[in-house]
């Protein structure tokens, strides 16, 4: 009993939990930008994180593990490395998948900890550039194990409020962000859309221009708990830098990928 009263009192006082999710290329700094503007216009406290800079453990070790080789072979089309991929999440090794599936259970610990601290909850609400379904979706298959594996991550995850998968073309994806190779794009996309099967609460934003994308993103948080939940007494963005404890205001966010290793 007493279990289950400090259960329901944590998710009471909780902030306002977003999450924004999809495919490199796919626009979420732009959507992040705009709801955190809307947000912060109706008086709550918003605070931006970035999954890879504020969640993942060891990030720049994981992220220089991936670094590509000095000398890579020039593109001639492009006058510059043919291939400069941000992290290593496209190359599927045995060991770098028992790796990644240790280090996303720690990045989950750390998760956790994030939310449950004073910083976090002295925020309205809290909105994630990647979260946890982006390190699934890296992983994801049809077999068994990685079906098994994705439902125990995500029973240990807390659960947004609002989880929104953007959907884009990976094409089009590609010519604004070619830091993976097109075939691991579209696989990429297809393991996204996969995680429906595990996480029905996702909400998948369809391909569309910017300001349709905007718009349905902001009829969802017109039906939440979210809107007329902002006081009268005027309240302040914040935007973690790279430190998240403490919390230093900030003109600008990370928003880097999410990296895997």
């Amino acid at each position: 009993m007493d279990a289950e009263k400090a259960d329901g009192h944590s998710t009471a006082t909780r902030p306002f939990l977003i999450t924004f999710s999809g495919i490199d290329g796919g626009a979420k700094t732009t959507q992040i930008e705009h709801l955190s503007l809307r947000l912060q216009k109706q008086g709550l406290r918003v605070l931006r994180l970035s999954f890879w800079d504020h969640i993942a453990v060891w990030a720049k070790m994981r992220a220089g593990a991936s670094r590509p080789r000095v000398g890579a072979r020039p593109d001639k089309r492009r006058g510059g490395p043919s291939f400069v991929p941000q992290n290593s999440k496209h190359v599927r090794k045995w060991y770098l998948t028992a790796a990644r599936s240790i280090l996303y259970m720690l990045d989950v610990a750390r998760l956790r900890r994030l939310l449950a601290s004073p910083p976090i909850r002295n925020s309205d609400v809290v909105i994630f550039d990647r979260y946890v379904y982006d390190q699934i979706a890296n992983l994801y298959s049809q077999s068994l194990a990685a079906r098994i594996y994705g439902k125990i991550l995500l029973r240990v995850t807390p659960a947004p409020d609002l989880a929104f998968l953007l959907d884009a073309s990976p094409t089009a994806a590609f010519a604004r962000k070619p830091e993976y190779p097109l075939e691991f794009m579209y696989r990429n996309r297809r393991n996204f859309l996969r995680l429906r099967e595990l996480a029905p609460q996702l909400i998948i934003i369809p391909d569309a221009r910017t300001e349709d994308v905007t718009s349905e993103i902001d009829v969802h948080i017109g039906r939440s708990r979210l809107v007329g939940s902002a006081s009268a007494e005027e309240k302040t963005e914040v935007i973690v830098d790279n430190a998240v404890v403490p919390l230093r205001n900030s003109c600008t966010a990370q928003n880097d990928p999410t990296a895997s290793i």
